[in-house]
């Protein structure tokens, strides 16, 4: 049995849901596909985006901050993944505040805004930026991974007002850009001082407590052989004969599904919540001519790793130089790594409150409680390692995540909502 006046704001969050759905309709109509590379926003749909909700939270009576993120100042370090000359102009942050009357603890409700792309628009039955509805679904990029989380969450706190119930402890609500490439809008939140005594992700997680996530680190391998004719029989590579890159590439790629074996049995990748470690080979490309040598061959890859891997990049260099060490021709000419800024994964103690808590607010909405860990990272990685600050996740079910008709269940949709609200209430009493 919950207390009344939990039972009161669950009950106008169920009253209300078709407020809900049309909000997050509104977000998904905002095209805020996150830039790739080098490129940057162009158009005002983030700016739109966060516009729109800067006005809920000076309706809920919030202080808000709101400000661009120069990735330039930002603070760079081992595992932030940090790119220095990433453009994230026209990406602002946001930052709302609401003070409590000091006798709770503080939480923090934080949310990326930024979607992937829609990919081949054809391969769509619903427009993506539209929310359609069917079969009591909203449809559209951005309505699993995480529009959908920022709307349970801006309005858990607004029925909570609706309710009249005053929470104790500071609430934080953060919309940050960016997390499906760097996570520095979240970065930049940890640096500009923002804290509490625990944050809450409505990631996607089939309504469990994500407590446990895998860092990554994404690079580039290149692989050199010598140019020659290719209709001409070669003599061996030391008296001048030409060297074929491909043939040498399926070596360097034999040798990192070798890695990923490797790593499958060591005790040291075994984790309770997670897959071990990987290395994927994700893009190729090598050859100019059909009838000349190939004379380089690019290998793009990303690796994903347990929490506190620390040397993922010499795993890496190690087994080239072993694979280079019994090929003569690489031997001498070794292939080159170039790896992107490693972003460390992040766990939080099964046996933290904040955890705990999670547990409880599911049981009590009628879920069997369970925890979790995720393949990939979200932004829990800077709240837990820079700022110190245990959080977790609890989301609808990500299945439908990054695809085409991504899609979030209109009743999962609500029971965020209503977990977010208990959650506030009983970490904010």
């Amino acid at each position: 049995m919950l207390p009344e006046k939990e039972s009161r704001v669950l009950g106008l969050i169920d009253e209300n849901k078709q407020e809900i759905i049309e909000y997050l309709q509104k977000l998904i109509s905002f095209k805020t596909v996150t830039p790739q590379d080098n490129t940057k926003v162009e158009g005002d749909d983030s700016k739109g985006l966060q516009n729109f909700v800067r006005n809920t939270l000076e309706e809920m009576s919030f202080s808000v901050d709101m400000w661009e993120v120069v990735s330039s100042e930002l603070k760079s370090f081992p595992g932030s993944g940090d790119i220095q000359n990433r453009d994230l102009s026209n990406m602002p942050v946001l930052v709302g505040k609401l003070e409590g009357n000091g006798k709770g603890k503080s939480l923090i409700l934080n949310g990326h805004y930024d979607v992937v792309p829609e990919g081949i628009v054809e391969n769509w039955k619903h427009d993506p930026f539209k929310g359609e509805i069917e079969d009591s679904k909203i449809f559209g990029r951005g309505a699993n991974d995480m529009k959908g989380g920022i709307a349970a969450m801006l309005h858990a706190v607004k029925f909570i007002q609706e309710a009249g119930v005053r929470i104790g402890g500071d609430l934080t609500v953060q919309t940050v850009p960016d997390e499906e490439a760097t996570c520095m809008g979240t970065l930049a939140c940890c640096q500009r001082g923002y804290t509490a005594d625990a944050a809450i992700i409505p990631e996607p997680t089939d309504m469990k407590v994500l407590v446990a996530m895998r860092g990554s680190l994404y690079g580039k391998i290149t692989v050199f052989g010598r140019a020659g004719h290719a209709e001409l029989t070669q003599p061996h590579w030391s008296e001048g004969g030409a060297v074929n890159a491909i043939s040498k590439a399926m070596k360097v790629i034999a040798a990192l599904e070798e890695l990923t074996d490797e790593w499958r049995t060591r005790p040291d990748k075994r984790h309770k919540f997670l897959d071990p470690d990987i290395i994927i080979p994700t893009v190729i490309s090598g050859g100019k001519w059909q009838v000349t040598y190939p004379e380089k061959v690019e290998i793009q890859f990303g690796s994903i790793f347990v929490p506190g891997t620390r040397n993922k990049r010499q795993e890496i260099e190690e087994k080239l130089r072993n694979v280079a060490n019994n090929d003569s021709w690489m031997k001498e000419h070794p292939p080159k790594l170039e790896a992107e800024e490693w972003s460390y994964g992040a766990e939080v103690d099964e046996n933290e409150p904040i955890v705990k808590m999670g547990m409880a607010v599911l049981r009590d909405l009628g879920f069997e409680p369970a925890l979790a860990g995720f393949g990939s990272l979200t932004d829990a990685v800077h709240l837990v390692n820079y700022s110190k600050i245990p959080t977790i996740s609890i989301g609808p079910d990500y299945k439908s995540a990054h695809m085409a008709d991504e899609f979030v269940e209109i009743e999962q949709l609500i029971n965020t909502t209503k977990a977010l609200a208990l959650a506030i209430m009983r970490w904010c009493e």
